[in-house]
């Protein structure tokens, strides 16, 4: 498995109650990235207005270490 970085946008409103476009980053442990794309679209893809994934690459971090 790898880590990848899933950028994702989506629209949600701000402080002043209008509506913006937000960007997102994850960092995901998965096999491919269709599989990166696919974990962070369900997890969020179901719950969020306009909910998109504009990129995803192989992150060159290697590995997490708990704290």
């Amino acid at each position: 498995m790898f880590y990848y970085q899933v950028t994702t946008q989506h629209m949600a409103d701000n402080d002043k109650g209008k509506t913006q476009k937000v960007t997102e980053r994850y960092l995901v442990n998965a096999v491919s990235v269709t599989d990166a794309e696919k974990v962070v679209t369900d997890k969020w893809g179901m719950n969020v207005s306009d909910f998109e994934v504009k990129e995803v690459k192989k992150s060159r971090i290697i590995d997490v270490i708990p704290a």
